[in-house]
């Protein structure tokens, strides 16, 4: 609060109306021959005109401030580019990955080469079509193959495939040769670390790797680092000469064509069900099945996530010490859903990690790519062991008595959805403890139901009710709804169909 004369200042009035009267207060006291305050006199005007730039200038001033620190910020772009200050980037969706067993004729001549980059091809729920890659190139032998089986067919597992098309030398635009060159993929959403870029100028071709930063990279050194917008888009930055080279200048008849090649995919829809078949172009493959389904495909980051993991992260400064900053660390690993850290001792550690989606043991590639991000960030002397999530089931029995004029069949429905929902892969973690009391308050709060009365509560089949309604899991187990039938309901009342 400031002075003007000796009348006070109220600096948090903002808005034309606040203003326009606290200056004509001022103008009172200041002005007391002033005394014609209505809408026809110049002076009310020019206070008008005052307090309408003003409002436009404050508003402007409010806005620039709200968007220079990530916890107030609304405009997406500029949290972007606030979290990109902090060395944060926007994670894209990470893809499934799937152990697939294939099967081939009992005759067929062998070995069986599968190259890498091979697509398989899986049919959703909805019809549509799900393409995944072979990892690495898998050559199947008579001594890897199992026994004859119905069919006259021998199976061979696994062949690890991640969901995601390849999009082979994009042509992303030609060298000037000026520093901080920016390019924008053409397809998306494109998978995180995945992106090659090749510079092909009258010299020959040459392959460029990406970094996390061109801040530590050396002036002659071929790197770029990619950078993801609030849309989705990813572009490509090339250095400036100074941190990371520049793309060579074309010549008067010859241009420097940059080309990249990346995988477009991702997302929870490559979580296919246990027993998804496939197809392939191989023709020695008669039978493709996924049997434990698809693992780690997820959602990209959203603007809220980054915003409460960037400053953690930012703390953690790329060093895993305490089990906080191996957790933090471990989420920011594309297909990791959730982490839990163990301390065995002072350089052993434990860290239970859980794909995006689903309670299942992580895949081979998951693991490989956590104990690759660990061993820049761990410390020289302290080892890392991944290990999955311990699952366990709750088993929920009841009596529910539905509100008449509603089906039965519908109130099983909406009760059995309830409960999932209080059990659901976002909204539970390692360790975390179920409570009776929240599931009474999540299927008595709908409308299809009268009364409940439970019977069951227990992670085990044959269990009842405990004493306290609370199940307590250990720091490695992790609650899984509907992997299993856990949920058994006898509905009263209603109208039965």
């Amino acid at each position: 609060m400031s002075e003007v004369r000796g009348v006070p200042i109220d600096y948090t009035n903002l808005g034309y109306d606040a203003l326009r009267e606290s200056m004509l207060a001022i103008a009172r006291q200041t002005v007391p021959e002033w005394t014609d305050h209505s809408e026809n006199d110049l002076g009310v005007l020019l206070i008008e005109l005052f307090a309408y730039a003003s409002d436009i200038t404050l508003y402007y001033q409010t806005r620039i401030a709200s968007q220079l620190f990530p916890a107030t910020s609304d405009e997406p772009e500029s949290l972007v580019q606030l979290l990109r200050l902090l060395g944060y980037e926007l994670r894209s969706a990470p893809p499934a990955a799937v152990e697939l067993s294939v099967a081939v004729d009992a005759a067929q001549a062998l070995p069986v080469t599968v190259p890498a980059g091979t697509a398989f091809l899986a049919q959703t729920a909805t019809g549509e079509r799900q393409q995944f890659e072979s990892v690495r190139e898998t050559t199947i032998t008579a001594a890897t193959l199992g026994p004859v089986v119905e069919e006259n067919l021998r199976w061979f597992l696994p062949v690890t495939a991640v969901e995601g098309r390849t999009v082979t030398a994009e042509l992303l635009g030609f060298s000037d040769g000026s520093p901080n060159q920016l390019y924008t993929l053409g397809e998306g959403p494109v998978i995180s670390g995945s992106i090659t870029v090749t510079v092909d100028g009258p010299g020959g071709a040459t392959l460029w790797q990406e970094v996390r930063s061109l801040a530590t990279a050396g002036p002659v050194q071929r790197c770029f680092m990619t950078q993801r917008a609030a849309d989705g888009r990813v572009t490509v930055l090339f250095g400036d000469g100074v941190n990371g080279a520049i793309p060579p200048k074309a010549g008067l008849l010859d241009q420097v064509e940059v080309l990249t090649t990346y995988r477009v995919g991702g997302g929870p829809q490559g979580n296919v069900p246990p027993g998804t078949a496939f197809t392939s172009s191989i023709s020695a493959l008669r039978k493709i099945l996924a049997p434990a389904g698809g693992t780690g495909g997820a959602e990209a980051e959203s603007i809220e996530s980054a915003r409460d993991l960037a400053p953690r992260l930012y703390r953690a400064q790329d060093r895993a010490v305490t089990a906080d900053d191996y957790v933090e660390l471990a989420l920011r690993t594309p297909g990791v859903g959730k982490a839990r850290a163990v301390a065995l001792n002072w350089n052993d550690v434990l860290l239970y990690v859980a794909p995006s989606g689903r309670v299942e043991q992580p895949s081979e590639l998951l693991r490989r790519d956590l104990l690759a991000a660990f061993e820049q960030s761990r410390m020289t002397s302290s080892t890392v062991r991944v290990l999955g999530p311990e699952p366990v089931d709750v088993f929920f029995t009841a009596t529910v008595r539905a509100e008449p004029y509603y089906l039965q069949d519908d109130v099983r429905v909406a009760v059995t959805g309830a409960a999932a929902d209080l059990l659901a892969f976002n909204r539970i973690d390692f360790g975390e403890s179920i409570y009776l009391s929240r599931l009474y308050d999540a299927v008595q709060s709908l409308p299809q139901v009268a009364s409940l009365t439970v019977t069951q509560f227990s992670r085990t089949s044959d269990g009842g009710v405990d004493a306290d309604g609370v199940i307590e899991l250990e720091p490695f187990e992790l609650a899984r709804p509907g992997y299993a039938e856990t949920i058994r309901l006898v509905i009263e009342g209603g109208v039965a169909r």
